[in-house]
C-alpha cells in the first residue's frame, strides 16, 4: 500500500509541473501570437452628436438586403453608408449609459459606470468601445468572405425618450426595419439596470413576398483583460439543449494542447448551424454581454478581433468577437415580423444572471463544483453586506469552512499519530513477506483492524478540501466582485499581490507567507508512513503548492493562507491532547504477538 502510495503521489507531482509548464508556454504563445485581424479604430463622435435632433435618409445606393428569391447565395455584400454623417444618441441609468448609432440603428457602447476602466481612475469601463460593429446590429451572410457583412445604412430617429429610443428605415424594395431599445429608469425595481429590451420589426410593404434570408445579430466585441493572460474566460458561448459550450479566444490561435499534445491549426473564425439557440454571450474575467432572443437563434458566427488599446502594449492584444444567425423565412406582402431579446451588458454577477431565468449564470463558467462555488459566493457576498471588505469577507468564509471540516481533520491527526507509531511492526511485515507483496498487504490489514486504525482515515480532508479549494478557486476567478477589492496591503483580490519586480520576476509576499505557514503545519503534522520517498514527498508539498500558487488570485491564496493558519491551531491543540488509546500500539512485531499472548492468558 505504501509504494502505490507513493507512486500515486509521484504521479501526481509530474502532473502538477507538467500542467504548470503547459500553462506558462500557453500564456507565452497567446503574448506572441500574431494578430488575427486588422485592428479597427473606433470612430470618433460628432461634437453634441448625443443630443443631434436632425435626421438622414435612407441610402438610395443600399443593394438589396430582401429579395423575392429565396436562396442563400443570392446574399449581396451590403456594407455601410459612409456618405451619411453619423448621428449619436444616449440613455442611461445610475447603472449604465448607452450609446446608440444611426449607422445600423445599433449601440455604438455601453459605458459601466459602477466598474472604472483602470483602478483609481473616474472613466467606466466601456463595453464594445473598440468593437469591430455595433452591437446589435444586423448582417446578412457572403459567400464570397464566408462570413456576415453588415447591413449598417443610416436609419432615421423616430422616437428618443429617457428610457427609450427607436429608429426607422425603409429600404428601395419596399422593406420596413424598426428597430427600438428600452432600458429601466432609476424609478423601476422590476428590471436588471443592466438589462436592455430590444425590439427589430420587419414590415414588407411591397406587394410581393420577401425573403428574410439568413440574419445575424452583432453581440459586440470584449477586450483582453490584465489578469487572464491564458484568455481562460475571454470567450464566445451560447446555449442548446440545455448545455453551455464556450468558444476561447485560443481556440482561434492553434496552440497545443496539455504537455504538447493535440496540437489545432490556426482558424481565422469558427460558424456552426445549430437550432435552438436560447443565449449567446461574449465576456471577458469580469464583464459580459448575453443576448437572449425571442424566437430562438439557429446559428453563430465567432472570430478573434485585435484590440487597440492597453492590452496590446501587454502582449495580450487579442479580443473576441461574435454574432447569432436567425432564419426568420418568408415574410408575406403588407405583413409584419418581429425579432425581439433582452440584452444583458454587465459585470459577471452571479445572482444577476441567475435572475434572467434562462441558465445565463452558466456564462460564470464555476466548473463541475459548481454547486460549491455558488455557495461560497453567495455566503462571500452576504458576509460583505455586513462587513464591507472582501478580504475580510473570504477569512470569515474560510473559518466557517473550517469549522465544518474540524471533526475530519481531528480524525484525520489521530489516525496520522496511530499509523506514526505502527511503522516498527509494518515494516517488519514488508520484510517478512517482501517475497509475497499479497500476504504482506493481508498482514498488514490485520494490524490495522486489530489496533483500530484506519488508513484511508488521513484522506478525508484532503477529499473534502480538493472540491472546496477548486470550488472557490473558480468562484474567485469568475467573480467580478473581487476586481480591485483592496484588503491590506493587497491592491486587487483578483490578482497576484506583486510587490515589486525583480528583473522579470514578481515579488508577491502572500504565497510567500502562505509557503511558510504550510511548512510549519507539514512539521507538526506527524508522517504516517516511514518510507523515506514518501516522508520526502511530504516534506517537498509546501514548496510545490508555493510553486503552483504563486501566480494565483490573492484572494484564493489568502484562503490556503487562513486556512493554513487555523490547521496549526488545530494541530497544536490535537498535539496537546492526550490521545485515548484502545489499546497500547506496539513498536514492533514482537509486541504484537505480546500483546496477543496476554490477551490469551
Amino acid at each position: 500500500m505504501d509504494r502505490k502510495n507513493t507512486l500515486i503521489g509521484i504521479g501526481l507531482l509530474i502532473v502538477s509541473f507538467g500542467l504548470m509548464f503547459w500553462q506558462g508556454k500557453q500564456a507565452k504563445e497567446l503574448a506572441d501570437h500574431p494578430a488575427l485581424t486588422a485592428p479597427v479604430e473606433a470612430e470618433k463622435p460628432a461634437d453634441n452628436a448625443d443630443v443631434a435632433s436632425k435626421t438622414s435618409s435612407t441610402n438610395d445606393t443600399t443593394q438589396s438586403l430582401f429579395a423575392s428569391t429565396p436562396t442563400e447565395a443570392s446574399h449581396p455584400d451590403i456594407l455601410a453608408d459612409d456618405n451619411n454623417e453619423e448621428l449619436l444618441y444616449t440613455l442611461e441609468n445610475d447603472f449604465i449609459t448607452v450609446q446608440f448609432t444611426n449607422k445600423g440603428g445599433a449601440i455604438k457602447n455601453v459605458s459601466l459606470k459602477k466598474y472604472p476602466a483602470v483602478q483609481g481612475e473616474p472613466q467606466p469601463f466601456i463595453f464594445n468601445e473598440e468593437g469591430v460593429l455595433p452591437a446589435l446590429s444586423l448582417s446578412t451572410y457572403d459567400n464570397a468572405t464566408a462570413s456576415p457583412q453588415t447591413f449598417a445604412p443610416a436609419y432615421e430617429l423616430v422616437g428618443h425618450a429617457d428610457n427609450k429610443i427607436a429608429f426607422r428605415l425603409t429600404t428601395p424594395e419596399g422593406m420596413r426595419l424598426e428597430r427600438i431599445y428600452t432600458i429601466t429608469t432609476n424609478e423601476e425595481n422590476t428590471r436588471d439596470p443592466y438589462v436592455i429590451d430590444h425590439e427589430t420589426r420587419f414590415t414588407n410593404e411591397s406587394h410581393e413576398a420577401r425573403d428574410l434570408k439568413s440574419i445575424y445579430v452583432h453581440l459586440g466585441t470584449v477586450p483582453p483583460v490584465e489578469n487572464d493572460q491564458m484568455g481562460e474566460f475571454l470567450n464566445f458561448g451560447y446555449y442548446a439543449s440545455d448545455k453551455a459550450k464556450f468558444i476561447k479566444v485560443n481556440e482561434f490561435t492553434g496552440r497545443s494542447g496539455f504537455l504538447g499534445f493535440g496540437q489545432k491549426a490556426s482558424v481565422d473564425s469558427l460558424q456552426e448551424n445549430i437550432p435552438g439557440i436560447v443565449w449567446g454571450s461574449l465576456k471577458n474575467q469580469f464583464f459580459a454581454s448575453v443576448f437572449t432572443p425571442e424566437p430562438p437563434a439557429s446559428g453563430f458566427f465567432a472570430q478573434p478581433a485585435t484590440m487597440p488599446n492597453e492590452g496590446a502594449a501587454k502582449g495580450n492584444d487579442l479580443g473576441i468577437t461574435g454574432s447569432l444567425k436567425f432564419n426568420l423565412g418568408t415574410l408575406p406582402a403588407q405583413e409584419s415580423r418581429s425579432l425581439k431579446a433582452t440584452y444583458y451588458v454587465g459585470p459577471k454577477e452571479y445572482t444577476r444572471l441567475e435572475a434572467l431565468g434562462q441558465k445565463q449564470d452558466l456564462v460564470m463558467q464555476f466548473g463541475i463544483f459548481g454547486f460549491i462555488s455558488k455557495l461560497l459566493l453567495v455566503m462571500m457576498n452576504a458576509i460583505y453586506s455586513f462587513i464591507p471588505n472582501y478580504g475580510l469577507a473570504i477569512i470569515i468564509v474560510t473559518f466557517f469552512i473550517k469549522m465544518l471540516t474540524w471533526p475530519l481533520t481531528a480524525a484525520s491527526t489521530r489516525a496520522s499519530k496511530r499509523m506514526a507509531k505502527l511503522q516498527g511492526p509494518l515494516k517488519e511485515i514488508r520484510e517478512k513477506y517482501k517475497d509475497s507483496p499479497q500476504k504482506a498487504q493481508q498482514e498488514s490489514m490485520k494490524l490495522f483492524k486489530q489496533y483500530k486504525v484506519n488508513p484511508a482515515a488521513g484522506c478525508l480532508p484532503i477529499l473534502i478540501q480538493i472540491p472546496v479549494f477548486l470550488g472557490l478557486f473558480w468562484m474567485l476567478r469568475s467573480a467580478s466582485e473581487l476586481r480591485f477589492a483592496h484588503f491590506l496591503w493587497i491592491q486587487d483580490l483578483s490578482l497576484p499581490d506583486t510587490m515589486a519586480m525583480i528583473g522579470p520576476f514578481p515579488l508577491n509576499i502572500l504565497p510567500l507567507i502562505m509557503g511558510v505557514t504550510m511548512f510549519y503545519q507539514m512539521k507538526m503534522t506527524p508522517s504516517p508512513s516511514a518510507d523515506p520517498i514518501q516522508r520526502k514527498v511530504f516534506q517537498l508539498m509546501p514548496f510545490i503548492f508555493l510553486v503552483i500558487c504563486y501566480n494565483f488570485p490573492s484572494g484564493l491564496v489568502l484562503y490556503w493562507t487562513v486556512q493554513n493558519l487555523l490547521t496549526i491551531l488545530q494541530q497544536y491543540i490535537t498535539n496537546k491532547r492526550k490521545d485515548p488509546e484502545v489499546e497500547a500500539i506496539p513498536t514492533s512485531l514482537a509486541d504484537t504477538r505480546k500483546g496477543k499472548k496476554k490477551r490469551k492468558k
